[in-house]
C-alpha cells in the first residue's frame, strides 16, 4: 500500500525560489529535480533519486528464494545497485512537506538534506485522539478500523467493524480511554477523480503517516485527491488559516 509521510514548515520563499536551492544538488551518490507543479501554483514537485542495494531492494519485492538467484546472476554481469527515486511535494498554501514513502531512515534522510538546502526545519505532523476523531467525523465516509494504544496493558488493541463510528464498543473505548486512539482507517469524504471511490485512507497520529488502500485503477491515487486529504489534515493540524 502506498505510504506519504507529511511534514509542516512555517515559511519558505516561492515556488521557483525552492525548485532553484533543490534542483541538481547532489550528495554523495543521490541528488534531487525540483520544478513548480504542473497543476498548482502553490507547489514544487521534487524528485529524490539514489542509489539501493540490490539485494535489498529486490528482498522487499519477493521472496527469499527468488531473490537469490536474481541476485546472483545479476551480480555475475555486475550489477550491484538499482537506481531509484522518490517523489515529494512543498505546497505553501497547506504550509506541508509530503514525502511519498513511509516514516524510516530513508525520508529521515531527506528530510534532512531539504532542510539543509532550504535552511528550514520541518516538522513531524502528529494528531492528537481529539484530532483524529474530527477528521473521521468531519470528512468521513465511513470508519472501517481504529486502534488504541496502550489500553488495559495491551501495547495496541484494534477494532474492526463497518460503520465502527456507530458501534457501540468503540464509543465505550472513547469513553474509557480518550487520548488511546492513535490510528484511524475511514472512507474519505472527498471529491474523486473518477469515482472509485472505494478505498480507505489509514491516518498514524503517532508518524504522521497517511497510508492509501491498493486498487486496481491506480498505483497511487491521482494528486487532485491527495492533495485533498493533506489539505484535511494541515487544516486539522492549524496550518490553513480561514
Amino acid at each position: 500500500m502506498p505510504i506519504i509521510s507529511v511534514f509542516a514548515f512555517e515559511e519558505l520563499p516561492d515556488v521557483p525560489a525552492i525548485c532553484k536551492a533543490l534542483n541538481g544538488k547532489k550528495i554523495q551518490d543521490s541528488w534531487f529535480n525540483a520544478k513548480p507543479g504542473n497543476y498548482n501554483s502553490d507547489e514544487a514537485f521534487i524528485q529524490f533519486w539514489y542509489y539501493e542495494d540490490l539485494e535489498d531492494s529486490l528482498r522487499k519485492l519477493i521472496s527469499e528464494d527468488d531473490a537469490h538467484e536474481i541476485i546472483t546472476f545479476l551480480k555475475k554481469d555486475g550489477k550491484g545497485k538499482v537506481l531509484k527515486r522518490t517523489y515529494c511535494f512543498i505546497n505553501l498554501f497547506s504550509k506541508t512537506l509530503e514525502i511519498y514513502r513511509g516514516d524510516d531512515a530513508r525520508t529521515g534522510e531527506i528530510v534532512s538534506y531539504m532542510e539543509k538546502f532550504l535552511n528550514i526545519k520541518f516538522k513531524k505532523l502528529s494528531f492528537a485522539s481529539e484530532d483524529l476523531q474530527k477528521i473521521y467525523k468531519n470528512h468521513g465516509l465511513e470508519l472501517k478500523q481504529v486502534m488504541f494504544k496502550n489500553v488495559e496493558g495491551l501495547i495496541y488493541d484494534i477494532l474492526k467493524a463497518n460503520n465502527l463510528e456507530s458501534n457501540v464498543r468503540f464509543k465505550e473505548y472513547l469513553q474509557l480511554f480518550p487520548e488511546s486512539l492513535r490510528i484511524i482507517s475511514f472512507r474519505p469524504r472527498i471529491r474523486f477523480l473518477d469515482g472509485h471511490n472505494k478505498y480507505q485512507v489509514t491516518l498514524n497520529g503517532d508518524r504522521g503517516t497517511m497510508r492509501l488502500s491498493s486498487n486496481e485503477v491506480f498505483k497511487w491515487r491521482p494528486r487532485y485527491e491527495i492533495r485533498q486529504l493533506v489539505y484535511i489534515l494541515a487544516s486539522t493540524a492549524g496550518l490553513i488559516k480561514s
